[in-house]
């Protein structure tokens, strides 16, 4: 079976998803720009981040398995940018309940 059709989606979807995740982030940083250090916005800020973050390791890790089926090296890209977004969210996650 020819996977190149499932390799070019996997490409554009993967594209789409890094570029959706980024512009969400700018927006939620751009949005509590101003807010002050253990305000209300600045806890809303960062539960909004850590969201982000937690989405954005599930869709590297889904990238990864769909990759993975597929034998391809992106896989090691998108298994190496869910490992660090998943450890800046469970080092966040780690400090605030401390």
């Amino acid at each position: 079976m020819d996977t190149t059709i499932f390799s070019y989606f996997l490409a554009a979807l993967g594209g789409f998803g890094i570029s959706s995740l980024l512009g969400a982030t700018i927006f939620v940083v751009w949005y509590y720009r101003g807010s002050r250090a253990w305000s209300f916005r600045w806890y809303q800020r960062n539960w909004h981040l850590k969201q982000l973050a937690a989405l954005a390791s599930l869709f590297f890790l889904a990238m990864v398995a769909s990759y993975g089926v597929l034998h391809q090296a992106w896989a090691w890209f998108y298994l190496i940018a869910a490992f660090q977004t998943g450890t800046w969210w469970l080092r966040c996650v780690i400090s605030s309940r401390a």
